[in-house]
């Protein structure tokens, strides 16, 4: 009979064992979830943000001609209006971009998405003649930091038009 008895306890710990680390995996993937969940959160936060700011920038269009077509017209042939509409838009559009690269910080833009979003923010820092917008503005530093380091190419200004350069 008392060799019975050991290998009962023996049974006893080992399912207790299993018990606690089943009750300490059950925690850890609650802080996992309670992680991730603040996290969207935040992100819907600044995504609201975001669209508060974009709303309150595109309430003053009125869509006129003078707003129509603005980023085909050469920086120096627009009128004094046609310029600060235009200045008004890389305000809106430095918003947009600093949102998206702060969801793609927290993880909530995955590396494909963010290779086409990073695009518009290299497109944007090139429009050298309006370079004095993005000082203008408050941004994240991470972002900043972001956007100074992509490359800089207003160096050379002699065939530059002004004209959004698209894509290559």
């Amino acid at each position: 009979m008392s060799s019975k008895t050991p290998r009962a306890i023996s049974f006893t710990g080992v399912a207790n064992f299993l018990g606690v680390i089943g009750i300490i995996g059950s925690l850890i993937f609650v802080a996992l979830e309670l992680r991730q969940s603040q996290r969207i959160a935040i992100a819907a936060q600044q995504q609201a943000r975001t669209i508060l700011r974009a709303n309150q920038i595109l309430s003053t269009y009125e869509f006129s001609e003078d707003e129509i077509g603005l980023e085909n017209i050469p920086w120096d042939e627009q009128s004094d209006l046609q310029r600060y509409i235009r200045e008004q838009r890389q305000v809106y559009y430095w918003t947009i971009n600093e949102n998206n690269y702060y969801q793609y910080q927290i993880g909530l833009l995955d590396d494909e998405i963010w290779a086409k979003e990073s695009q518009y923010s290299q497109m944007q820092w090139d429009h050298c003649h309006l370079r004095h917008v993005f000082e203008g503005q408050v941004f994240m530093s991470s972002y900043e930091t972001y956007v100074r380091s992509l490359p800089d190419n207003c160096q050379n200004l002699d065939d530059y038009d002004g004209i959004i350069p698209r894509f290559e």
